[in-house]
């Protein structure tokens, strides 16, 4: 569902289910934005994310994560701002309006996701 909005509006994709493969196929300098799933199998959403970080330390990352878990890693990582984390269910409109804000602004470093953009 995701990949389908984000390719609706005009983004061009590489989405990976595995962390690991992601990690494997992230090509630096490439992506205007990475969104990671904080939760996945194998490597999670910020081990993912120090990793990108050391191959590409200027782009941008951001976190989707579940609404039960947002409170919880938003004071856990306050010193990331609220905006790195994209609240699921996502409604597509919002969705779109923080990426192309986030991809606008030139001081938002990092936003992370199981999909790489």
């Amino acid at each position: 569902m995701l990949e389908k909005t984000l390719g609706q509006n005009g983004f061009m994709i590489d989405s990976y289910d595995d962390p690991l493969l992601a990690l494997e196929n992230f090509k630096p300098h490439s992506y205007n934005l990475v969104i990671l799933d904080i939760r996945m199998a194998g490597l999670n959403g910020f081990a993912l994310y120090r990793e990108i970080k050391i191959l590409d330390k200027k782009v941008k990352v951001c976190f989707l994560t579940a609404r039960e878990m947002y409170y919880g890693y938003s004071d856990i990582f306050s010193s990331l701002p609220a905006n790195y984390f994209i609240r699921k269910p996502i409604d597509n409109e919002l969705l779109m309006k923080r990426i192309n804000q986030m991809i606008a602004d030139d001081e938002f470093e990092a936003i992370a996701y199981k999909y790489c953009l």
